[in-house]
């Protein structure tokens, strides 16, 4: 998956009308709460990825999630 997917992804997740930006605030996306953290999860999990809620919680912005997804996204 490439960032810029794996970004629409997250917009449809959060039910936000367009794609997310890198470096969009969290805290700005009012359906950045419990049931987005546990949907984050789940997009995450379809990469291969186990990562705790809490870790999901604590990030401030799209480009922390993008860290959390690493290298399995594609430039």
């Amino acid at each position: 998956m490439t960032e810029a997917a794996f970004l629409d992804e997250l917009g449809a997740i959060l039910d936000q009308p367009g794609p997310l930006a890198r470096g969009q605030k969290l805290g700005e996306i009012e359906t950045f709460d419990s049931l987005g953290v546990l949907n984050i999860m789940a997009l995450l999990d379809t990469l291969g990825l186990e990562i705790e809620p809490v870790r999901i919680s604590e990030a401030n912005t799209t480009d922390d999630l993008l860290a959390l997804a690493g290298q399995k996204l594609q430039g």
